[in-house]
């Protein structure tokens, strides 16, 4: 298999860990109508909420892109759970939802751009940006399993 055919599988991969109905529920469906009210919901004081969800998903897809580019094992420099911004409005959701589409376009257009090599070559290879998708899907199904609980 040559690397575009391999790139290409990839790809489909990982949007499959956030786009298709198929495997997981999409992130689109999972975030649809939700107000910065709801999404500021928590089943207990220790759990986390679903914009803080949003934020997590957000830098560590940041994050793959940056390892990659760079080739060093970069952490979020936010950390694994940014904070939530200061002002809690519709506004900075809205803000917060776009950083995470951002971020997975960003993987999107790394996985299409960059050498399969380089990505290879990156310190931890394609297994993280496997890892990544993983770790989407999980997120978005307790996105899904959130807002079952707060209705």
């Amino acid at each position: 298999m040559d690397d575009a055919t391999i790139k290409k599988e990839i790809a489909a991969g990982f949007e499959y860990s956030y786009q298709h109905d198929d495997w997981v529920t999409p992130l689109d469906e999972a975030l649809a109508g939700l107000t910065f009210e709801e999404a500021l919901w928590k089943r207990s004081s220790d759990s986390k909420s679903i914009w803080e969800i949003v934020l997590h998903l957000a830098v560590w897809n940041e994050n793959i892109v940056e390892r990659v580019r760079s080739g060093t094992k970069a952490r979020p420099v936010e950390g694994a759970w940014p904070p939530l911004p200061s002002v809690h409005n519709e506004v900075t959701w809205e803000g917060s939802k776009r950083r995470l589409w951002n971020a997975l376009n960003s993987v999107r257009t790394m996985i299409e751009e960059t050498p399969l090599a380089a990505i290879q070559a990156g310190p931890y290879g394609v297994g993280d940006l496997l890892c990544r998708a993983t770790h989407n899907a999980y997120h978005i199904g307790q996105i899904t399993k959130i807002r079952e609980f707060s209705n």
